[in-house]
C-alpha cells in the first residue's frame, strides 16, 4: 500500500496578501481595488497530480504573476455574467480559461464572484490532450486561451461534487488505484475543452484591448521595478520610460483595468503598505515609517485613504498584528 498525501483546506481570508500567500506555489501579487473590509475564502483539494481551488472574495482584485513550471490551470467563474477579465478577454457565461506553464497570469475579478480552477501537471495534461485532439495540442500554447464551452455548467456541478467527496475531507491512505481518480478529473476537463471552441475573435475592439493590455503590462513592470528600488514613479516618468503619450496611457489603463494609472498606482501603494504592516514582527516599526517608505507624504490623507479602502486605520492594523 502506497502512502499518499491528500490535502483538504478551507481558509478564511481577511486580506489580499493573505490570499496571495495561501497559494505559495504561484508567484502572484493580489491588489485590492474596491473599498471595504476584506472577506474571502479559499477551499482547496489536492490529490496526486490534481488540485482544485475554489476562491472567493468580496472585493474587486487584480492578480498578476507567472504560471510556474510544471503547472497549467483550467478555470471558470462560478456566476452568471461574472465580471472576470483574463488578459484581454472578458469572461462570458460559458467561458473556460486555460493558462499554460510559464505564461502570464493577469486576472481581474469583481467582488463576490467565485472562481474555480483546476491545476494539473502540464506534461501529463498535454499527453492526454494530444490523445483526443492531436492536431490542436501538437504545440504548447505560449499564452492564456479562452474557450466557449457548452459543458461549463456541468463542470460547476462536477467540481462541487468533488469537493463533497469523502476522499477529500482529510488526509487519507490511498493505493495506486486512486491514480485513476486523478485521470478521471483530468479527462473530464479535457473533454469539456474538446467540446469547446477557442475564441479566435479578431474584432477591432479585441485587437485594441490586446494592444492596451501590452501597454499596461509594460507600465506595470516599470512601476514594480521602481517601487522595489524604494522609488515611486510619476505619470510623466512612465510616459518617458515607455515613450507614450499621457492620453494613450490613460486610455490603456481605463480599457483594461477600469482605472486611471494614477488611481491604480495609488491603490497598489496602499496595498503594499498594508502588506508591510501585516507582516510587522516587532514594536520598532511605525505607521509613519511605512507611510514614508511608500512615499505617502501626507499622513492624514494616507490614514483616511487607507481607512476608506481597507475599512480600518493603519494604526489599527499594526496594533492588531503586534498584540
Amino acid at each position: 500500500m502506497l502512502k499518499q498525501s491528500t490535502l483538504f483546506r478551507k481558509l478564511p481570508l481577511f486580506d489580499a496578501c493573505e490570499q496571495q500567500s495561501a497559494q505559495n506555489w504561484l508567484p502572484l501579487e493580489i491588489t485590492q481595488l474596491s473599498a471595504g473590509p476584506y472577506q474571502g475564502q479559499l477551499r482547496e483539494i489536492q490529490h496526486h497530480d490534481v488540485s482544485v481551488f475554489f476562491e472567493q472574495q468580496n472585493c474587486m482584485v487584480h492578480k498578476r504573476g507567472i504560471m510556474v513550471d510544471p503547472f497549467c490551470t483550467v478555470s471558470f467563474a462560478r456566476s452568471t455574467n461574472a465580471q472576470v477579465r483574463l488578459s484581454e478577454y472578458d469572461s462570458q457565461d460559458n467561458s473556460l480559461f486555460f493558462i499554460p506553464s510559464e505564461s502570464e497570469v493577469d486576472v481581474q475579478v469583481a467582488g463576490d464572484v467565485e472562481t474555480v480552477y483546476f491545476r494539473f501537471n502540464q506534461a501529463k495534461f498535454l499527453e492526454r490532450a494530444r490523445a483526443i485532439s492531436p492536431q490542436y495540442w501538437a504545440t504548447v500554447p505560449d499564452s492564456a486561451l479562452i474557450f466557449e464551452s457548452p459543458l461549463r455548467k456541468s463542470l460547476e456541478v462536477f467540481s462541487h461534487h468533488l469537493y463533497s467527496h469523502p476522499l477529500f475531507q482529510s488526509d487519507a491512505e490511498v493505493t495506486n488505484d486512486n491514480q485513476g481518480l486523478c485521470s478521471f478529473i483530468m479527462d473530464r476537463l479535457l473533454l469539456a475543452l474538446d467540446e469547446s471552441s477557442v475564441n479566435h475573435d479578431v474584432r477591432q475592439d479585441l485587437i485594441a484591448r490586446y494592444r492596451a493590455k501590452e501597454r499596461v503590462n509594460q507600465a506595470l513592470d516599470y512601476i514594480h521595478g521602481v517601487l522595489e528600488n524604494e522609488g515611486c514613479p510619476s505619470i510623466v516618468d512612465i510616459c518617458v520610460e515607455m515613450n507614450i503619450s499621457q492620453r494613450n496611457l490613460q486610455y490603456s489603463f481605463k480599457k483594461i483595468l477600469g482605472f486611471t494609472p494614477n488611481v491604480y498606482l495609488y491603490h497598489l501603494r496602499l496595498n503594499r503598505a498594508r502588506a508591510q504592516l501585516i507582516k510587522a514582527d516587532n514594536n520598532n516599526i511605525t505607521v509613519t515609517q511605512v507611510a514614508m517608505y511608500w512615499q505617502f507624504w501626507h499622513l492624514g490623507r494616507f490614514s483616511n485613504d487607507y481607512l476608506r479602502l481597507f475599512g480600518e486605520l493603519p494604526s489599527v492594523t499594526l496594533s492588531r498584528v503586534l498584540t
